[in-house]
């Protein structure tokens, strides 16, 4: 009886609730090449517990360089669907860290001296990603956070982003 008094209680500061939604644009360091990592991500708060809520979604990423001393143009654009738990009850519910994976598919294109004629390289091709994630939000207001992650996976070309997502 004491703990169905306390559950309010737990989640009154949290800003991340069932039923949220999130949508947010990211800037990526990444590990290929000077230019960064653009992306878009959307998440939805779907199941809640004690301590946090579930959110699912998809994301889109996309990166493009120029190979050091080649004229090798690159293009990566990653679709991904995304599953995090996010812990709500940390604080007075500013800090909202999370942990995930994300699932999709990376197209690699390529040409030369934009003359689109295709290349015969084997140093990247298209295919299907897994990513392990650890990020945090931090509310500047009920609608606005700044926005880290940082991922690990078989596609590794931007493993630390920062972004900001507004709460629709």
């Amino acid at each position: 009886m004491i703990m169905l008094l306390l559950i309010p209680a737990l989640t009154l500061n949290a800003q991340v609730r069932q039923g949220d939604n999130f949508l947010g644009g990211s800037i990526g360091l990444g590990t290929q090449g000077t230019s960064p990592v653009l992306g878009a991500s959307f998440e939805s708060m779907i199941s809640s517990s004690l301590t946090g809520v579930v959110g699912i979604g998809g994301l889109y990423r996309y990166h493009g360089y120029t190979e050091n001393g080649s004229s090798r143009e690159y293009n990566f654009s990653s679709l991904g669907a995304q599953v995090n738990y996010n812990f709500t009850n940390i604080g007075a519910g500013e800090f909202v860290p999370y942990v995930g994976v994300t699932v999709g598919y990376n197209k690699v294109s390529s040409d030369v001296n934009g003359n689109n004629n295709v290349i015969d390289d084997e140093s990247y091709s298209s295919g299907v990603w897994v990513w392990g994630q650890l990020g945090a939000r931090y509310f500047f207001s009920s609608k606005v956070a700044a926005t880290l992650r940082v991922g690990l996976g078989n596609n590794d070309f931007y493993p630390l982003e920062l972004g900001i997502d507004f709460k629709l």
